[in-house]
């Protein structure tokens, strides 16, 4: 038996389109154990919402899970039927998704909502279920959540709502909460609040997370453990303290190198030139190395594997095994 929660193993998700085979995730590995917080990011298009929509089994076609595991207390939930993962999702592992205002049906009160969330999964009944919802409501920070639990998403503001899908979320006690950019397009002061809010949920209930952005600064206030995304695929992972130390691959050392420091504010950012190449048009050898200051001539021709140290980081790069093998 393994003390992991979750185990992601060489996951594969493809889009099968009328131009051909897009692979939107390739061979992606990782775990998250009891109480972890771990944060994937990368900029967008390197596959972070499509992995953490395939753990949930919510990739609709033309998209399917062609290779891989994905093991929930050492169960393949790829090998579950719909009715069975229904059990799960919602239940055992929730989601908050990036866009509050689309996932929540237009029609029904916030309200109707939490407690049909609540129903589904808990043998309770609509007075209880309202009782919970409200509780939760008032749990997220939400101002007369009895007065809010009849209103209507459009009456509430962005940072509302995505309070009111925390609750939605947190609303059967899950083990497991994926955060798909919880923060966007909310002002500062919301972010810091809705991340505190998360933080101190994961703290009290020791719920796992996995935190899915591109803001390297929530990243540092947030997690334990770092996935960095790149063309599909991971190309570094550390502990947070480490990693920002410590940077190994070219491509997370140019997202940091691209944040702003207050204390270096008089300092030109520097950028990643190029852009990340869609699915369908990856390079040949390393997916960075169109980007990369380091490319040589065998970044070109193969593509790395992920290696693992013995300190349980890894980093994908011909470059730092060049190192390894020099050091040896």
């Amino acid at each position: 038996m393994t003390d992991n929660l979750l185990e992601v193993k060489n996951l594969h998700t493809h889009f099968f389109t009328e131009n051909g085979v897009i692979p939107s995730v390739n061979g992606v590995t990782f775990s998250v154990k009891k109480g972890e917080v771990i944060g994937i990011v990368g900029e967008s298009g390197c596959g972070k919402s499509v992995t953490s929509l395939s753990i949930l089994q919510l990739i609709n076609k033309p998209g399917k899970i062609v290779e891989g595991e994905i093991r929930f207390h050492d169960k393949d939930l790829t090998t579950f039927s719909e009715k069975d993962i229904r059990k799960i999702r919602g239940n055992k592992i929730s989601m908050i998704f990036q866009e509050p205002l689309t996932s929540l049906n237009p029609v029904f009160t916030i309200g109707h909502q939490i407690s049909e969330a609540i129903r589904l999964h808990q043998k309770v009944d609509k007075k209880e279920a309202k009782q919970r919802s409200i509780t939760l409501l008032s749990k997220v920070g939400m101002a007369n959540p009895e007065r809010q639990y009849h209103a209507f998403p459009h009456l509430l503001s962005g940072g509302m709502r995505q309070r009111v899908m925390i609750a939605m979320a947190l609303s059967c006690n899950p083990e497991l909460l994926i955060a798909d950019e919880p923060t966007t397009a909310l002002d500062v002061t919301i972010q810091k609040q809705i991340l505190k809010l998360m933080k101190n949920l994961s703290s009290e209930s020791n719920t796992s997370i996995i935190l899915i952005t591109h803001d390297l600064g929530v990243i540092a206030e947030m997690v334990d453990r770092v996935v960095v995304m790149y063309g599909g695929e991971i190309v570094e992972e550390n502990d947070v303290y480490s990693l920002f130390e410590n940077p190994k691959h070219p491509y997370t050392k140019g997202l940091l190198n691209s944040t702003p420091k207050i204390h270096r504010l008089k300092e030109k950012l520097q950028s990643i030139k190029g852009n990340v190449p869609t699915p369908d048009q990856l390079p040949s050898g390393c997916n960075f190395q169109d980007r990369c200051p380091f490319a040589m001539k065998k970044c070109r021709e193969i593509s790395p594997d992920l290696v693992v140290s013995s300190d349980g980081s890894s980093v994908r790069c011909w470059l730092h095994q060049e190192k390894e093998v020099v050091n040896v």
